[in-house]
């Protein structure tokens, strides 16, 4: 059975600087953890001390219910994936990948097999007697990954993997990445700046700042609920703007911000009335409505419209603010042109300092 891992207040020092302050937070076995975050924050540090490729200077890493703080790297029963894939240009891809069966002793006459079944999991095939230099760099990236799940470890660890592929094939190998986790039920933790690969591949976010955790949940929620001002902007777009609370009943609440007056439904808000906060909405929750229409409205002028394709990405004047908005790409506007939106209150989310 695929064991967890759990961390307890660590903390890691650089000099004076505080790379990791009191950092705790436990993963279930065969879970997919995103550790997402702005540069400088703290994330690959945090991966090497779960690696053993740092010591911290207090806390504990526990794996299943071992601690493994004093556990070498090679006998942590983990694999790490590098963003410089770390491939041996002089030994080809079957010499690559059966490189850690070496390191761990494996028997040789198990080599062979092992080997051939890691390949068929990341689709190389055939690729056998390449030399790295041969293969593109999603091939690569494969052989990089099939090098760690041929030792069968119990984690798999991810440093930022797919920074060195372009957008496209991106969006390929995070995809098979995930495939191949799901099948083999690998614990994995992946270190990531990239907000769209968080949520598109996790079954659980913990984002990151200034050494710190700021939220530890599902993508939905780190996306939908965001607890702070830091999340909110830093996953995805989204409007931001003061606000004072001017009534609250339960969960409802009025609030009065540049945007006007609107109403909002937040459960997980508890800022009683008369406090200041920040609102946010999301571009996409702003939907095209004629002036008077419906309640909560927000309306404005349309400063810029640009066609992505997919939709329209719009931002609109609101007296000295600015709000931005995804709308339907058959949407016919002009700069200059007074349009209004509604917002669903349960759109609306009140964010403190």
């Amino acid at each position: 059975m695929t064991q967890g891992l759990r961390v307890q207040n660590l903390t890691k020092y650089y000099g004076d600087y505080k790379a990791l302050d009191d950092v705790s937070f436990a993963i279930e076995g065969g879970q997919f953890v995103t550790l997402l975050g702005p540069s400088g924050c703290g994330k690959t540090t945090l991966l090497r001390v779960i690696a053993g490729f740092l010591e911290c200077d207090q806390g504990e890493v526990y794996f299943g219910d071992k601690l493994i703080n004093d556990v070498p790297p090679n006998k942590r029963d983990a694999a790490m994936c590098f963003q410089s894939y770390a491939l041996f240009p002089n030994k080809n891809v079957y010499e690559n990948i059966r490189f850690g069966l070496r390191m761990r002793k494996v028997p040789p006459e198990e080599h062979k097999e092992r080997v051939e079944e890691a390949m068929a999991m990341v689709n190389l095939t055939g690729l056998g007697e390449r030399r790295p230099y041969e293969l593109s760099g999603g091939q690569q990236q494969r052989v990089a990954l099939a090098r760690c799940i041929v030792v069968r470890p119990q984690l798999l660890l991810f440093d930022e993997p797919l920074s060195n592929l372009d957008a496209k094939l991106r969006e390929k190998v995070r995809v098979e990445i995930r495939e191949v986790q799901k099948k083999l039920g690998i614990t994995a933790i992946y270190v990531t700046h990239d907000q769209a690969e968080a949520l598109a591949i996790s079954d659980q976010v913990i984002t990151m700042s200034a050494g710190c955790i700021i939220q530890n949940a599902p993508p939905r929620d780190i996306y939908d609920r965001p607890n702070s001002r830091f999340v909110a902007d830093f996953v995805g777009t989204a409007n931001i703007v003061p606000c004072r609370i001017l009534e609250r009943t339960g969960m409802e609440y009025l609030v009065q911000s540049p945007y006007g007056e609107l109403r909002a439904v937040d459960a997980d808000c508890d800022l009683p009335a008369g406090a200041e906060g920040y609102l946010c909405i999301r571009p996409e929750d702003l939907l095209p409505s004629g002036k008077g229409e419906s309640s909560n409205q927000i309306c404005g002028a349309v400063r810029t419209a640009v066609y992505m394709g997919n939709l329209l990405d719009m931002f609109v004047d609101i007296g000295t603010e600015q709000i931005r908005a995804s709308i339907a790409k058959d949407w016919n506007v002009t700069e200059g042109e007074a349009i209004c939106f509604r917002v669903a209150p349960d759109k609306v989310r009140i964010l403190g300092g």
